[in-house]
């Protein structure tokens, strides 16, 4: 791969990143909710099966279910 096509790669992931924080700042109640929802489900999920506590979500679970969900929104927008 060259330099140029390498240069390429990196605008594609700097602007679909950028349309990620937009849609997060264009709809900040919207991803809370879903959070929050997700959140509820998970930990009833934890308590039903009588799971691990490592299995409880948190941390980079979250991260990348948010990063997920939004860019999901945005592909559904499309």
């Amino acid at each position: 791969m060259n330099e140029n096509e390498l240069f390429q790669i990196q605008t594609k992931q700097v602007n679909d990143e950028i349309a990620k924080i937009q849609w997060i700042a264009d709809n900040p109640d919207k991803l809370i909710r879903s959070l929050r929802a997700k959140v509820a489900t998970e930990n009833a999920k934890y308590f039903a099966e009588d799971a691990p506590v490592s299995s409880i979500f948190r941390g980079q679970d979250i991260s990348t279910w948010i990063a997920n969900h939004v860019q999901s929104r945005i592909d559904n927008e499309k």
